[in-house]
C-alpha cells in the first residue's frame, strides 16, 4: 500500500507542477515560476526515493520492465530539464516537458509489476552500458522533439501574422534551432553507442544474427537512427535546418516512441524494457 501512496504523491506533484508551468508560460509571474520549479523538484525527490527503493528491493538498476524503464525515463527527462532550466534561467519549455513527464509516469503506473530478480540474460557488464546509453538518447530526443515542435509553432504564428501573447512567450527561432541541433547530436551519439553495444552483446549471446536482427524493436530503433542520421547529414551537407530539421526531429521521435512503446511490447528479445 505504501508504494501506491508514494506513486500517487509523485503523480500529484508532477500534475501540480505542470499546472504552474502552464500558468507561468502566460503570465511570467516569478512567484508562479518558483512554485512550478519547487513542485518539480519535490516530484523528482519523491521519484528518486521510489527508484532507489525499487533498486534496493530488486538488487539491480531500476530500468527492467516497462514499468521501471518508463519511470526511469520520466525521471531522467525531468532531471535534465530542471538542470537546463537553471542553466538558461528560462522556464518556457516546461509547458511541454511536464506533460510528457506526467504521461510517462502514468504509463509507468499502468504497467506496474512486482519486483523480480534480474534475468540470467542481463547478468552481463554490457547491460548497463547498453540501456543507460539508450535512456540518454531517449531523453535527448525528447528535447529535440520539443524544440522542433516549438519552432514550428513559432513559424505558424509568423506565417499567419499572429504575433501575440503566445508568440512573445516562445524562445527565438535561432535559439530553438540551435537547441534542436544540439539535442539531436547528443541523442544520435548515445543511440549509436546503444546500438553498437547492443550488437556486440547480441553476438556474444546468440549464434545467428538473423535470430534477433528482425526483432520489431531492433528494426524500429534502426529506423530511428536512420531518421536522425538523415537529419544531421542533410543539415551539414545541403543546409537543411529550421523547419525541415524540426519535421525530421518530430518524425524521429515518433519512431522512438514506436520502438519503445509499440515494438517494445511485441519484442521477443528486449523483454527487460
Amino acid at each position: 500500500m505504501g508504494i501506491y501512496i508514494l506513486l500517487g504523491m509523485i503523480l500529484i506533484a508532477y500534475s501540480i507542477s505542470a499546472v504552474f508551468y502552464f500558468r507561468h508560460f502566460f503570465n511570467k509571474s516569478s512567484k508562479v515560476g518558483l512554485c512550478a520549479s519547487f513542485c518539480l523538484i519535490l516530484a523528482l525527490v519523491l521519484q528518486s526515493i521510489f527508484l532507489l527503493s525499487r533498486a534496493i528491493a530488486s538488487s539491480h538498476a531500476p530500468f527492467v520492465g516497462l514499468h521501471e524503464s518508463t519511470s526511469f525515463f520520466a525521471w531522467l527527462v525531468a532531471f535534465v530539464y530542471i538542470f537546463l532550466e537553471r542553466y538558461f534561467n528560462d522556464r518556457s519549455l516546461g509547458i511541454l516537458v511536464l506533460p510528457l513527464v506526467l504521461a510517462a509516469n502514468i504509463v509507468s503506473v499502468l504497467f506496474i509489476s512486482p519486483v523480480d530478480p534480474l534475468p540470467a540474460l542481463l547478468l552481463s557488464p554490457w547491460f548497463n552500458f547498453h540501456v543507460t546509453a539508450s535512456f540518454f538518447a531517449y531523453a535527448a530526443f525528447s528535447f529535440s522533439f520539443i524544440t522542433g515542435l516549438l519552432y514550428l509553432t513559432q513559424m505558424y504564428y509568423i506565417h499567419h501574422r499572429r504575433v501575440g501573447l503566445v508568440f512573445s512567450r516562445l524562445p527565438a527561432l535561432g535559439m530553438l534551432d540551435e537547441m534542436n541541433l544540439k539535442a539531436t547530436l547528443v541523442g544520435w551519439l548515445f543511440l549509436s553507442i546503444s546500438i553498437g553495444t547492443g550488437i556486440w552483446w547480441a553476438t556474444t549471446v546468440w549464434d545467428s544474427v538473423s535470430s534477433w536482427f528482425l526483432d520489431p524493436k531492433i528494426l524500429c530503433v534502426l529506423l530511428s537512427w536512420f531518421i536522425y542520421t538523415s537529419q544531421l547529414i542533410t543539415r551539414y551537407m545541403i543546409g537543411w535546418q529550421g523547419k525541415r530539421a524540426a519535421f525530421l526531429s518530430i518524425a524521429g521521435f515518433a519512431s522512438v516512441l514506436l520502438a519503445y512503446l509499440g515494438a517494445g511490447i511485441l519484442t521477443s528479445y528486449h523483454v527487460f524494457e
